[in-house]
């Protein structure tokens, strides 16, 4: 057994020449356009021209696809400018997002498997990097890391993929101010008083900073 990454595309004598790459490219078009839900064999196959069968030379499966997929996008998170850890972890989580909102449906990837291509190889590196930098043992570092990507998968869920009930209705609305108004609830009440929304960016950059802090606490000489 081997992963995609490790087999090798078979020769081209056809009309339409095909490779892993373009097969890539056409399934991340059609996700971009339509979701990832609109991806399958027989979709991306039509879109270069051919057949669902002739794909089966450059991959085994829908889930083979899945992974290219992923890493193609990993591979278009540069990567962060020299500096210091914390520094290097905004660069990574802001471009991650970025990169994220031109590819929504990769959200979805991000929380369903883990980026094992040559460029997902590449964007973990960068974060151990960056961590291991404060001298931790290995078991934190990896508590750091995950901590880092939990927090960025969990955002973009919330930003870039929202479920069906994500805007409540006048009727929830309603609801909801008079379940607050029994005081039953104050903390509640509280925060819908004297929450001040920001957008997007900020809020993301302003909660990844509570995450670091949490990280920064971890280091030896910490306080």
């Amino acid at each position: 057994m081997s992963v995609i990454w490790e087999r090798p595309e078979p020769g081209e004598r056809r009309a339409v020449r095909l490779s892993r790459e373009a097969v890539t490219a056409a399934a991340i078009a059609l996700a971009d356009a339509e979701g990832l839900e609109a991806v399958s064999l027989r979709r991306v196959a039509a879109a270069l021209g051919t057949g669902p069968m002739r794909l089966y030379g450059y991959l085994d499966s829908k889930d083979d696809l899945l992974d290219l997929m992923m890493d193609a996008v990993c591979g278009e998170i540069p990567p962060p400018p020299p500096g210091d850890w914390r520094g290097e972890l905004r660069a990574i989580a802001r471009d991650t997002q970025r990169t994220a909102r031109r590819h929504p449906w990769y959200v979805t990837l991000l929380g369903t498997r883990q980026p094992y291509g040559p460029n997902g190889l590449a964007y973990s590196e960068r974060l151990f990097a960056a961590v291991a930098r404060l001298g931790l043992p290995a078991r934190l570092t990896v508590h750091a890391v995950d901590a880092v990507r939990a927090y960025i998968a969990g955002f973009l869920q919330l930003e870039l993929l929202p479920g069906p009930e994500a805007e409540p209705g006048e009727e929830k609305l309603a609801y909801l101010a008079r379940s607050v108004a029994t005081g039953k609830y104050p903390t509640l009440a509280w925060i819908i008083a004297e929450f001040e929304a920001v957008g997007p960016e900020e809020a993301f950059a302003e909660g990844l900073e509570r995450v670091l802090d949490g990280i920064a606490a971890a280091r030896p000489d910490a306080p």
